[in-house]
């Protein structure tokens, strides 16, 4: 039986973030399945071990050789990575592998896997799931924050050395694919903005992510029963929002628009769901009609997609949210931004609402005008439950994984 290597760079816990869960998701879906081909999932982890989840699916755990962690003093918040250039024992392990899968392009594994591959002959394939150039630009100017004025005048502001970082990730992220059989991208939108030649293009196919059809659907819901829950009156609106509670994901940003609705006597409640990152500032922003309500179950998160008025997700920096698949598969109306959810939005006020303009005026104008059109919402809640169809996570892998490996293998 043929062995696949699939590398996630990051670590696996409770509270990872989407990149984590997609490749969790996906093998619990096929866990059960005669694959052909036996697949050992690596993660990071604080101790080394081995989890066998499925007939012929295995987690291996390893420990990082310097742990993004060492960054957390410089407010470096982001799932934690490998800094290391290599991982020598992962390198001497792959070995024994008939394929090997990146899950980034550019930490640690990724490195290893290239090394791995040329050296022993191993075809290479690669995902793209989250955008990390976007991430860095961010916290490279968040660190130089922490210095005095003139550091983040001079290496920002006139140097510009958060974009000279990005760009110099993107260019990475290029170089990697031409060590790749194939790569598969979340969307469209990333291929041009990552600016891939023609040379490289052929190598690139699309990738889409699934939804876990037993949990996220259109259901009856006790609203009631949630209402009393999260002590909500029966006049109020639910705004609702799912991911880590973080201002890289909007989180604050919807307090401030949650602010702006109350100052317009607007009766509404805001349920953020997620790691508690930045939930303070949320409150000090939106007070006390904020409710956080931490990480919970898939479950729960699914009713609350089912009762709320809308679901706001604000963030930037978002290849395709995992989260708005799951709200539409509820029907709940989703209000995102361009670059971030609305890559998940096919036709704007039909599927969904994109707002280009990210000012909390502005957001709050447009959940003010939509909270105030029963037919609007009404039609575009029938419209997204009887169009949307999202794949299951086992079709995800078949259609764009298994088959292919299968032919680059044979």
């Amino acid at each position: 039986m043929k062995k696949i290597a699939i590398l996630v760079d990051l670590e696996l816990k409770g509270t990872a973030g989407g990149h984590v869960k997609f490749w969790e998701r996906i093998s619990y879906s096929i866990r059960n399945l005669n694959l052909g081909v036996s697949i050992t999932i690596f993660f990071l982890g604080k101790k080394v071990q081995k989890k066998k989840i499925g007939k012929h699916i295995t987690f291996c755990i390893i420990k990082p050789t310097l742990s993004s962690e060492i960054l957390i003093p410089f407010g470096v918040d982001a799932d934690s990575t490998d800094l290391f250039p290599i991982n020598l024992k992962l390198l001497f392990i792959l070995k024994d592998f008939d394929l090997i899968h990146s899950t980034d392009q550019l930490f640690s594994m990724a490195t290893t896997a290239t090394i791995a591959s040329r050296v022993w002959k191993i075809p290479l394939t690669t995902s793209l799931h989250t955008d990390t150039p976007s991430y860095t630009e961010y916290y490279v100017k968040k660190i130089f924050k922490k210095f005095p004025n003139f550091f983040f005048y001079f290496f920002i502001e006139k140097l510009k050395l958060h974009k000279k970082i990005q760009n110099n990730q993107k260019k990475k992220l290029r170089n990697y694919l031409k060590y790749c059989e194939e790569a598969m991208i979340n969307d469209h939108i990333s291929i041009k903005s990552l600016e891939f030649p023609e040379s490289l293009k052929k190598k690139i196919s699309k990738l889409s992510r699934g939804v876990n059809k037993a949990i996220f659907y259109k259901k009856k819901v006790s609203k009631e029963k949630v209402l009393r829950k999260y002590n909500i009156q029966k006049n109020e609106k639910i705004l609702f929002f799912c991911g880590r509670i973080h201002e890289l994901k909007g989180a604050v940003f919807l307090s401030e628009v949650h602010n702006i609705l109350k100052k317009n006597n607007v009766k509404v409640v805001s349920i953020l769901a997620g790691q508690d990152i930045h939930g303070e500032k949320c409150l000090e922003k939106g007070g006390d009609k904020i409710r956080l309500i931490g990480h919970v179950e898939e479950s729960q998160v699914a009713d609350l997609y089912n009762i709320c008025d809308l679901f706001v997700f604000p963030s930037k920096y978002e290849i395709g949210p995992q989260v708005v698949l799951e709200a539409k598969a509820c029907g709940a109306i989703c209000l995102v931004s361009p670059s971030g959810g609305g890559k998940r939005i096919k036709k704007n006020g039909v599927d969904g609402i994109i707002i280009d303009d990210y000012a909390p005026n502005v957001w709050a104008k447009n959940i003010i005008k939509i909270l105030g059109d029963r037919k609007k919402t009404v039609f575009m809640k029938r419209k997204i439950l009887k169009e949307f169809k999202p794949l299951s996570w086992e079709d995800v892998f078949n259609k764009y994984f298994l088959c292919k490996w299968n032919k680059i293998i044979k």
